[in-house]
């Protein structure tokens, strides 16, 4: 049986038909109540103890791991995707006269820290496009295979977050280690929607927001870090959190040049964020509890109503089985309409239209009556 519609346990106004979860997503209102009681924690600070620091921190580490098939050794916590990227770009190495291959169109926080690493080192960065019809993972691939210059870096995704387009990363990741390259990865529009395993495709870095598909907060995210980088990887910032001893009273009267184990070295300063872990810990637990598989089977059957919508609609989009499955981008072509958003948002109905792109995200707070909403709304204003 389907995992049903979870939107009672959302704060969602009933008029309100939202279908934007890879712009934001609504927090669960148990997430939003740890929330709040979290943020006590400080208004109290006479009772805090050295477990404040650490507990949270370990428990939403473990969490983070599950989505990924990973370990809790292998997470960093940090503060967004970009912090992720940024110190992968600091670690992987990249020589002068090699190339850093990126998807045409790739999202800003995967895109300009590899612009600025290769200014600094001398590189060039390769932006691939793909034929019509053609698939990411293919075009990627034959990027990789075809450079006349050594391949130092891949940024890889699954899914291409403005197409709305698949990305055979297995494809993608093989071809990488085969040049000898680094494969950093963003999954902020895809973890907690898709199931996925780090063992299959042994990424370096792998960096992830927690306010798209996991339904966290803002301003956190989690890195997971290959085992070789957690023996030698270098953090982008320095604090005795990460360190071995740095819960001790006494941490500032001798060095402590040892890292904690795993990927906490990673670790960004003032991790411990009362506030913010507990909404994290909360809506991971939940979405753990729904097992990410029956998640993925909901998303996929919602999309799948939505493109069925579309095509009645006369509206294009990728071909059927170069699409995401938890990710519609529709082509509005000559429908496309200025006013478009703002008579939705009057309307109280939430997308995101980017061009003359149409992205619509559902979650497992959405049922068909949104979708159907939608395209009666787009059907009704294009008539206008």
């Amino acid at each position: 049986m389907m995992l049903p519609c979870q939107k009672h346990l959302f704060a969602i106004p009933d008029d309100v038909t939202y279908l934007d979860a890879a712009y934001m997503s609504p927090t669960p209102v148990v997430a939003t109540n740890a929330g709040m009681a979290g943020a006590k924690v400080k208004a109290a600070p006479w009772d805090m103890t050295i477990n404040n620091y650490y507990d949270e921190v370990e428990r939403a580490r473990e969490l983070a791991a599950s989505f990924i098939g990973a370990k809790a050794d292998d997470i960093a916590i940090i503060p967004a995707t970009c912090y992720g990227i940024a110190l992968a770009a600091q670690n992987v190495p990249v020589p002068a006269g090699s190339v850093i291959i990126l998807m045409a169109n790739e999202h800003t926080s995967h895109r300009y820290a590899w612009y600025e690493i290769a200014q600094r080192s001398g590189a060039q960065v390769v932006t691939v496009t793909r034929q019509p019809d053609q698939p990411w993972g293919q075009a990627l691939v034959a990027a990789i295979q075809s450079s006349d210059r050594p391949v130092s870096v891949v940024a890889g995704t699954i899914v291409h977050w403005f197409e709305g387009m698949s990305v055979d990363i297995e494809l993608v990741a093989h071809a990488a280690r085969v040049a000898g390259a680094s494969l950093v990865m963003d999954g902020t529009q895809w973890v907690g929607a898709v199931p996925f395993d780090v063992t299959r495709v042994r990424p370096d870095f792998l960096s992830f927001a927690t306010y798209k598909f996991l339904c966290g907060p803002y301003r956190l995210a989690f890195l997971y870090a290959d085992p070789k980088w957690q023996a030698k990887g270098r953090p982008l910032e320095f604090h005795s959190w990460n360190r071995k001893g740095g819960e001790r009273p006494d941490f500032y009267l001798e060095e402590m040049l040892d890292y904690l184990p795993g990927a906490r070295r990673f670790d960004m300063g003032e991790r411990s964020d009362f506030a913010v872990l507990p909404v994290a810990i909360k809506a991971l637990e939940l979405l753990q509890g729904w097992g990410l598989s029956a998640v993925h089977e909901r998303l996929t059957y919602l999309n799948r109503l939505i493109w069925a919508e579309a095509e009645a609609s006369d509206l294009g989009g990728p071909r059927a089985d170069l699409r995401a499955s938890h990710i519609a981008v529709v082509e509005l072509g000559t429908r496309f309409r200025e006013d478009l958003v703002r008579q939705l948002r009057e309307a109280r109905a939430y997308i995101t239209v980017r061009g003359t792109k149409m992205r619509i995200t559902p979650h497992v707070y959405n049922d068909e009556t949104d979708i159907l909403r939608l395209f009666d709304l787009l059907r009704r204003l294009s008539s206008q």
